[in-house]
């Protein structure tokens, strides 16, 4: 279990809320009344990690709509060269927030252990717990799967604008031929002109 100071929090309060409540059954009070405190501390650990599941399904409805656009793109010649991810900056970003999201997947797993670990055992907690790896894990799959398509969208633009720029000298070189044959075209006039003046005086 790595070091955290929310699990170092929550860790601490399990503990002595576990002693509080081992001592308040000794002294007669009813389970249920004796483990109110655990109870509590669950309680606010699953509206904070419903917050969390909320805020992380609104980062995952934006990666979906970064991935819509780059399909999109993709599969349009004329806007593909539009964004090209050069110094692989977006990949990066996504890639920390990935980090991020992993991390917040093994604490959620490590408080939900330490739980157990006490013989705690709540409905309320479970669905949380599941409810947030679920939409964690699916945001990881759509921001790696952005990353595949941002790369290969990279791939195919950079493609394009080599193409374009091989064609591009490949047009100004014919330019340029057909240029030396005008200017031989001239020169071949002139050549010839002067002949035929020549001829036709001697003719007459």
């Amino acid at each position: 279990m790595r070091q955290d100071p929310l699990l170092a929090s929550i860790g601490g309060m399990l503990r002595r809320f576990k002693c509080a409540e081992a001592w308040l059954c000794r002294a007669g009070l009813p389970v249920f009344l004796a483990r109110v405190p655990i109870w509590l501390l669950c309680l606010q650990y699953c509206m904070m990690m419903r917050g969390k599941t909320v805020r992380i399904s609104r980062i995952a409805e934006r990666i979906v709509g970064w991935l819509q656009t780059i399909t999109r793109l993709s599969q349009d010649e004329q806007a593909c060269t539009e964004l090209i991810d050069i110094d692989s900056g977006m990949r990066n970003d996504i890639e920390s927030t990935k980090r991020t999201l992993l991390q917040l997947r093994e604490l959620c797993v490590d408080v939900g252990g330490m739980f157990h670990s006490i013989g705690f055992e709540s409905a309320m907690l479970e669905t949380t717990q599941e409810n947030f790896l679920a939409v964690v894990d699916e945001s990881c799959i759509t921001a790696a799967t952005l990353q595949r398509a941002l790369e290969m969208h990279d791939v195919r633009a950079l493609a394009l604008l080599r193409e374009m720029a091989d064609a591009d000298r490949a047009h100004s070189a014919r330019a340029d031929v057909g240029g030396v044959d005008d200017d031989r075209g001239d020169d071949d006039r002139a050549y010839r002109e002067p002949r035929l003046e020549r001829l036709n005086h001697a003719g007459t």
